[in-house]
């Protein structure tokens, strides 16, 4: 089974140099590859910001130093993990500016890629910068250097397609992606509101800003090679495997439903509100939820069980540093706390109400309080509450 996470960010470069503004500057590449090897037990990795000028010399101070080894079919293996060269890009589409992921074989491949858009984008050490490029231009660019691509995020309101730029994306790209990146607010049941979705690969990714959230949001892939070949097969259709996903419930993410400036709260009534009920004001944020069932071709249906409502272990009530790492000296990996240990050993471990907890978050009946407005919702620790 591998474990993947195809959306984690660079903080600083191995020469101090920022990459992700707003990521913590201890999520450089050497300690990216241990957390998510050695904690999270991730197998599969696309690191979104390996276009930057620093990042590309890291990949090639661990690659002279053994550290990562080229595959053959694309992709760099680091004992275990495979990481995947990615970038993340911001591109004018439709009424608004959408967030886009590609991924390439190699760091080589990606120069390419690099040099061809170099004119379009101001600063290639940065993180996420905005390219100066029509949308079908830079699918082409991708292609040309073997890349494959889709949208970040789709649903949230900040950059995401959905939720930024239009109703269909057939009505603004001239060919549609092959997968798509669901986003922390939404899960395979909200997406399904929209037909044109049906054919194409959905992720759940962490789009992480540091190391502890690396994993937040994952896929378990069965029977695929961990390599860029093995992804590229899987997102063009040649692999038939079905990608399971491993989430947030949507309304633990920070846009899940419609935030008022004005009333600086949540809107708590039935979907989609676009204004504010209680003040009938306009500025708001929009929720993904309202959003998504304003422009849905379909209602929502019942859950779909190829997407799990799951937190990580540090977001469950109870789970401080020290049962954290208890927890992962005894079994190894999140990955391993979180899917394979049974019950009984986590109760000689953990006790029996956190044994439970993590029971409950493996089954996806967790409980929460939804978010909205840049605030995350949280779970609720049904568990401690006073028997009626």
């Amino acid at each position: 089974m591998i474990f993947a996470d195809l959306h984690v960010h660079v903080g600083e470069s191995l020469d101090g140099k920022a990459v992700k503004i707003t990521a913590s500057k201890n999520l450089t590449l050497p300690n990216i590859i241990e957390v998510a090897r050695d904690i999270k037990g991730l197998s599969l990795i696309g690191l979104v910001d390996a276009h930057s000028t620093g990042v590309q010399h890291d990949f090639k101070t661990l690659i002279s130093s053994g550290h990562l080894r080229p595959l053959s079919a694309g992709g760099y293996a680091a004992n275990g993990l495979t990481l995947i060269p990615g970038h993340e890009i911001e591109l004018q589409v439709g009424e608004g500016n959408a967030h886009f992921v590609a991924y390439f074989p190699s760091i080589e491949t990606m120069n390419q890629y690099v040099r061809t858009l170099r004119p379009t984008t101001k600063n290639w050490q940065l993180s996420t910068q905005k390219g100066h490029i029509p949308i079908d231009q830079w699918l082409d660019v991708v292609e040309q250097a073997g890349g494959v691509w889709f949208p970040a995020h789709a649903f949230t309101p900040h950059k995401g397609i959905y939720g930024n730029c239009c109703r269909r994306m057939k009505d603004v790209l001239s060919v549609l992606p092959k997968a798509l990146e669901i986003g922390l607010s939404a899960d395979r049941t909200m997406a399904a509101c929209i037909k044109e979705l049906d054919p194409m690969v959905l992720f759940s990714n962490s789009d992480a800003h540091s190391l502890a959230n690396i994993a937040r949001e994952y896929n378990t892939i069965a029977q695929i090679d961990p390599s860029f070949g093995g992804l590229m097969d899987l997102i063009q259709g040649n692999n038939k495997q079905v990608v399971r996903n491993y989430g947030l419930p949507p309304k633990v993410g920070k846009y899940h439903r419609t935030y008022c400036l004005s009333c600086e709260k949540v809107v708590q009534t039935q979907p989609p509100q676009l204004v504010c009920p209680d003040c009938g004001s306009k500025h708001v944020i929009m929720g993904v939820l309202d959003r998504l069932i304003s422009i849905a071709d379909r209602p929502m249906g019942k859950q779909d069980t190829s997407y799990v409502h799951q937190v990580p272990l540090r977001q469950l009530p109870g789970v401080g540093p020290k049962m954290y790492e208890r927890l992962l000296k005894a079994f190894g990996t999140e990955m391993a706390v979180l899917h394979h240990v049974d019950l009984d050993d986590l109760e000689s471990v953990a006790g029996e109400k956190i044994a439970r907890l993590i029971l409950i978050a493996r089954a996806g009946k967790l409980t929460v309080e939804a978010g909205g407005g840049g605030i995350f919702g949280r779970v609720v620790d049904i568990l401690s509450a006073p028997e009626e």
